[in-house]
């Protein structure tokens, strides 16, 4: 596996401490499964046990993405929040599953402190459901119904991209995790509002996965129809 990950060098925006980090070469990863909800299974290595940098001396935690200059007032709240209680411990070489989780456990307690966007938090809630499916561990659920009410949210409130995704994406995607949670009737909504965006022809995959997904939604809204009319 040591092949497939490099070390960056990073500087801690919280309190200047250099160190390195496990990237992935993704040109090196090899799918074996992947998900209605975009979640991928890979064969050697899971880039998502990386997405998540941690600094070892004051447990600033956040992505790539997030690992970006602080105010002095979020110094201040990281300071007493986290760093005082802060145990140092390095996540800089491979990480297990336990480690990978932790750092997701970091990130979202750092997040949550910070007011980080919906969109953010929900990405995070979202790989760390991912996660959590890898290992049958049913807090899955739990995690990716975080990810869901915050996606809502931010799809109202937040400007795009978010977590990444394009709009269509994004309206895919909670169409998706409603249609997991036994809510055909909200997945239909969502996958409807992605199939007619106009920009869908743009995205020939997921075009014709909302396709398919709004045909299992529609199928599974009827036969709770059916059971509703024979009550």
């Amino acid at each position: 596996m040591e092949h497939l990950l490099y070390d960056k060098r990073l500087d801690c925006p919280c309190c200047k401490n250099s160190f390195t980090t496990k990237k992935v070469r993704t040109r090196s990863l090899k799918v074996v499964e992947r998900g209605t909800d975009f979640y991928v299974k890979y064969k050697d290595v899971n880039p998502i046990y990386y997405h998540v940098w941690v600094c070892p001396n004051c447990g600033f935690s956040a992505t790539e993405s997030e690992f970006t200059d602080l105010t002095k007032e979020q110094k201040s709240l990281l300071m007493d929040n986290i760093s005082k209680k802060w145990n140092q411990r390095h996540y800089g070489g491979p990480r297990t599953y336990e480690e990978a989780e932790a750092t997701y456990k970091l990130a979202l307690l750092v997040a949550q402190l910070l007011k980080k966007s919906k969109g953010y938090i929900g990405g995070l809630c979202l790989k760390l459901g991912w996660l959590y499916r890898d290992v049958n561990d049913q807090r899955e659920t739990e995690f990716l119904k975080y990810a869901l009410n915050h996606f809502q949210n931010a799809y109202q409130q937040e400007p795009l991209p978010i977590a990444g995704l394009d709009e269509v994406s994004l309206a895919y995607l909670v169409g998706e995790l409603h249609r997991r949670f036994h809510d055909p009737k909200g997945a239909i909504k969502w996958y409807s509002k992605a199939l007619e965006h106009p920009d869908i022809k743009k995205k020939r995959q997921i075009q014709l996965m909302a396709r398919e997904q709004w045909r299992l939604a529609r199928e599974e809204y009827q036969v709770i129809k059916t059971d509703e009319g024979d009550d």
